[in-house]
């Protein structure tokens, strides 16, 4: 039977995974690319950072897969194109924080 501290576990656990990918370089350029209200699709994304295609869609599954990006709802057969969670607060929160560090670190 589930007690109450396995749903504490399932937070902790989603809190971690979160976090984790947040702190990932590449999803933070990502992240500081879809600032509030933009919404760019991957191949614009790639070649902003001048990467391959493949690797940024891997990272944004990844955003995606933790509420951090949302898909914005378009039209086939248009491209799929990415903004930021408007339930994302923790996202930006932790961007914030990162920022705060860097910037004090030099």
């Amino acid at each position: 039977m589930a007690g109450p501290e396995d749903g504490d576990k399932r937070r902790d656990k989603e809190s971690h995974y979160r976090r984790a990918a947040v702190l990932h370089p590449l999803r933070r350029r990502i992240l500081g690319l879809l600032g509030e209200g933009d919404e760019l699709g991957i191949e614009e994304i790639a070649a902003e950072l001048e990467l391959p295609l493949a690797r940024v869609a891997h990272h944004v599954r990844v955003l995606l897969r933790r509420s951090a990006l949302r898909v914005v709802p378009r039209c086939r057969p248009n491209p799929a194109r990415f903004r930021q969670a408007p339930n994302a607060e923790w996202a930006r929160k932790m961007l914030d924080e990162i920022d705060d560090q860097d910037a004090r670190e030099d």
